[in-house]
């Protein structure tokens, strides 16, 4: 990646944690809109005509277009409970896995490589594995960045399988659970399990943050 100004990556720190903020209110409320305003019989009812198929299906195949992950996660708690939720859910991160870094290394890769050089990022190459892990960690990790571009990048980049797959299952997978809990809790006005998703949320974002902040002082130190 081609390095930034100092005032540049301020600027850039300071967008991306007001975007997770301005995301984790608009969370927030509509977690509060569906506890209090949603007709809960008319959404039983619904429940009980939605196709498990169909539904993890659309899940694995659109966000590989851009469409956001996470409401997926969230209906499928709401709808299917946390069991099956939580089961489709995992088959269809893993299909949304191997179609992207399919994709990334099809016959489509000039035309994503053609997108990306009007970015200010290099695509490194990591065919022999050196240091592929610490640079699937850093992109899976980048703020601000959406999930599909950063998925088409590690493939792009020649990440070996393995750790791209691992990596991005992962760390997908943690917020996955979260997000399908609070799913069913806001269904079932559970304010217990509600409340422990959200914790495990918090858990997350903040490990998250600490390893940032241990790798920006691990590079000022180098």
């Amino acid at each position: 990646m081609r390095s930034a100004s100092p005032k540049h990556h301020r600027r850039s720190t300071v967008i991306s944690w007001v975007r997770r903020a301005l995301g984790v209110i608009a969370l927030l409320v509509l977690g509060a809109v569906l506890w209090h305003a949603w007709d809960h019989q008319a959404f039983i009812a619904w429940r009980e005509d939605a196709g498990v198929v169909p539904f993890f299906l659309a899940m694995a195949l659109l966000p590989a277009l851009g469409v956001p992950i996470t409401p997926f996660f969230i209906v499928a708690g709401a709808t299917f409970g946390t069991l099956v939720g939580l089961a489709g859910s995992a088959l269809a991160l893993c299909s949304n896995l191997l179609l992207c870094y399919w994709i990334a290394r099809s016959g489509l890769r000039p035309w994503l490589a053609r997108m990306l050089e009007r970015t200010r990022y290099d695509i490194p190459d990591f065919e022999e594995g050196t240091g592929a892990l610490r640079f699937a960690l850093l992109v899976k990790l980048a703020p601000g960045v959406p999930l599909f571009i950063k998925h088409y990048l590690l493939g792009m980049a020649s990440v070996p399988f393995w750790i791209y797959f691992a990596v991005s299952g992962t760390i997908t997978g943690l917020y996955a659970v979260a997000f399908v809990v609070l799913g069913e809790s806001l269904l079932e006005h559970d304010l217990g399990n509600g409340a422990l998703a959200l914790a495990g949320l918090a858990a997350v974002a903040l490990a998250i943050y600490l390893w940032r902040r241990h790798m920006a002082t691990r590079q000022d130190a180098e």
